[in-house]
């Protein structure tokens, strides 16, 4: 089967988590033998890490001012820009007319207007299937000015899909309540995983100090969370200790007057590292005494909980943290704090020795992207009559 992905970001340096779970599902659909070639529209210098094939379909950065200018969001008004006779608009529709895709898989809401536009004038008998991957209910995450509008595309993507994948079982039952009366789209449900870690106790430590490590990305609810768990003062940080904070959320820390007003302290305890590579990622997962979640808010399932699940180490984390998954938090060595007060309790603790449990990768193997996305190919098999293939 031929599928096309279409997405907000490029995929052949996955960093962030809507990266890494589209080029998991592609990796996955790979792997049962599908040929999936990729269509990523995005802004080129906001991700100045893409292949040759990916820069056909970007876009200049000075159209990103325009978005900004008007007082736009940038994921869910993106496909104002792409238009025939845009470069990127007109490249991606000469390659679905030299591909001829079985499906077109759409991540995340906010392309559908655009991938209505790229199938105008398709015949019917030749139109693709439509999968529309959801990540999250993303209208209860977007400021509130842009929540109606981010509402009515995400119902219209859900009735508009031949298959919905979801995140979660509570995703699944707010897109299955979307869906047209009648309407037989399947909702499928696959949470985020992640590959197992290349831990290598041999590679240098990346921190002289024992410490913690904070993973996530540049995402507004990331920081908040920070901010109630942990506070303006890491105080739960011992002196000797270090709290590792990973990902593009340290950049929204270390502009925060919060972090600022008590400057020196957080420079000597918190050890922002900005955006590493995956050789650095694994050294820091591999020396770290744990994994802390300190997340509030937020929607769908959380990558980063499958990634400090599968890494082995001690996991500290608010509940909110293990949304879709909850069973494990019963696992050895997962330490789920009620209220701030107690996950700084189990932070000093952990510095202090005295955290128990631990896990074998048996216990997590459900966590892999092999195992969270083993339902996807066969329901891609069933999305498409064979008479077609």
């Amino acid at each position: 089967m031929k599928i096309v992905t279409l997405s907000t970001y490029p995929v052949s340096h996955p960093f962030h988590g809507g990266q890494r779970r589209l080029d998991a599902i592609t990796r996955v659909l790979r792997g049962a033998g599908h040929e999936v070639t990729a269509l990523p529209f995005f802004f080129g210098p906001h991700y100045p890490q893409h292949t040759a094939d990916e820069a056909l379909t970007a876009l200049p950065g000075e159209m990103h001012g325009d978005i900004a200018r008007a007082g736009l969001r940038e994921d869910l008004h993106m496909h104002r820009m792409l238009h025939p006779g845009v470069p990127a608009f007109d490249a991606a529709r000469q390659r679905l007319d030299q591909i001829r895709p079985d499906a077109l898989h759409f991540e995340q809401p906010w392309l559908l207007p655009l991938l209505e536009a790229l199938l105008d004038g398709l015949p019917e008998a030749e139109r693709p299937a439509v999968v529309y991957g959801s990540q999250n209910i993303e209208s209860v995450l977007v400021p509130e000015r842009f929540r109606d509008e981010t509402d009515a595309l995400e119902q219209a993507a859900t009735r508009h899909a031949d298959m919905v994948v979801a995140v979660s079982a509570a995703d699944a039952q707010v897109l299955e309540g979307w869906r047209a009366p009648g309407q037989g789209a399947p909702v499928v449900v696959a949470p985020n995983g992640c590959w197992p870690p290349a831990l290598d106790t041999g590679a240098p430590r990346p921190i002289a100090e024992d410490y913690l490590m904070l993973a996530g990305s540049g995402h507004g609810p990331n920081a908040e969370g920070y901010w109630d768990v942990i506070g303006r003062i890491p105080g739960c940080i011992p002196p000797d200790g270090r709290l590792a904070v990973v990902g593009g959320v340290g950049d929204l820390l270390r502009a925060d007057t919060r972090f600022r007003h008590f400057r020196k302290l957080n420079d000597h305890l918190v050890q922002i590292t900005g955006r590493v590579e995956e050789d650095v990622l694994q050294a820091l997962l591999t020396h770290a005494k744990g994994i802390c979640l300190p997340i509030k808010s937020g929607g769908g399932t959380n990558l980063k909980t499958a990634e400090a699940l599968l890494s082995l180490k001690p996991v500290i984390a608010m509940r909110p943290a293990f949304r879709g998954f909850e069973e494990a938090m019963s696992l050895g060595g997962v330490h789920v704090g009620e209220t701030e007060t107690e996950f700084r309790a189990h932070v000093r603790a952990l510095f202090a020795g005295q955290l128990t449990g631990t896990r074998v990768a048996e216990d997590v193997a459900r966590y892999t992207w092999d195992a969270t996305l083993a339902d996807l190919a066969p329901a891609y098999a069933r999305l498409i009559p064979a008479a077609r293939l």
